[in-house]
């Protein structure tokens, strides 16, 4: 069982009147006896058979109602830590320390515009719309550097600094006009806390990360941000940009054709780019 679970059931054992120890994480001897008579009080919520359960289970049981009397699905009362309970333990965790139940994610549709008309990532569409994609050490798209109207540091080394983009001649009028909505709406104080002058590149030409087509990147059209926080294979309960705080920035790119494989994929939500999925 998670310590952070433990704490949060030591911490609501207290709030009943049940617990007088230390709120330490440590599912002990004092924390099991305050699990059971806060079970005894609501044995009309549980199974016939709680009592034979063991004291982990008896205790996951506790959080189990606790999710539920705070309004959050944990599923059947029986004890058990399931992915339902995993989910809605995260809930409950959210709920407390921000005062909001986290947003439901699943509902989320990202814009579905395209008023540059960007084409679809397939490599014949992308070859037709932006011409032949770079090659190390060979040939380069037309590229423009795009001047970032805040400072960027280099994601993996951050003593490295940039105020220029490298992006396709098409992608770099559009991208202007994201990068200053974003700066007018957000700031410089609210960038730099939500890690949002932390570049990870944009032009490189490579194949894909798990796969054997060339990667928008090598055509200078897709860009990465935060790389450390918002790993490829991190989904929206890990990577910080599925956090509701990003919403305007999704939607800056998203009105203006930009794709997050994140919002629509949930997966690499470092990336943007301006080719339809």
């Amino acid at each position: 069982m998670k310590k952070s679970a433990v704490y949060i059931i030591q911490a609501r054992l207290k709030e009943l009147g049940h617990y007088t120890g230390a709120i330490d994480g440590e599912r002990g001897p004092l924390t099991h006896a305050a699990v059971l008579k806060a079970l005894q009080a609501r044995a009309g919520d549980l199974p016939t058979a709680w009592q034979e359960w063991s004291d982990k289970r008896q205790a996951i049981a506790f959080l189990q109602l606790y999710c539920h009397d705070k309004g959050i699905n944990a599923g059947t009362i029986d004890g058990w830590w399931g992915p339902q309970t995993d989910f809605a333990f995260d809930s409950l965790q959210t709920l407390l320390e921000t005062g909001s139940p986290p947003d439901d994610w699943r509902d989320l549709e990202p814009l579905d515009v395209n008023p540059h008309h960007w084409p679809r990532q397939t490599q014949s569409a992308l070859t037709a719309f932006y011409g032949p994609h770079g090659e190390k050490d060979g040939f380069t798209p037309p590229l423009i550097r795009v001047e970032c109207p805040w400072e960027l540091k280099i994601a993996w080394n951050q003593n490295q600094k940039t105020r220029r983009i490298a992006c396709h001649e098409k992608v770099a009028d559009s991208l202007g006009r994201i990068l200053t909505r974003i700066h007018t709406h957000y700031g410089e104080a609210e960038i730099d806390r939500l890690r949002l002058n932390l570049y990870g590149g944009s032009y490189n030409p490579r194949k894909m990360r798990g796969g054997s087509n060339w990667s928008t990147h090598s055509w200078g059209i897709a860009l990465d941000w935060d790389p450390e926080h918002n790993q490829l294979k991190w989904m929206h309960d890990q990577a910080s940009l599925a956090s509701s705080d990003y919403d305007d920035w999704w939607r800056f790119w998203e009105e203006e054709g930009w794709v997050s494989l994140g919002r629509s994929r949930n997966f690499d939500w470092m990336h943007v780019q301006a080719a339809k999925l």
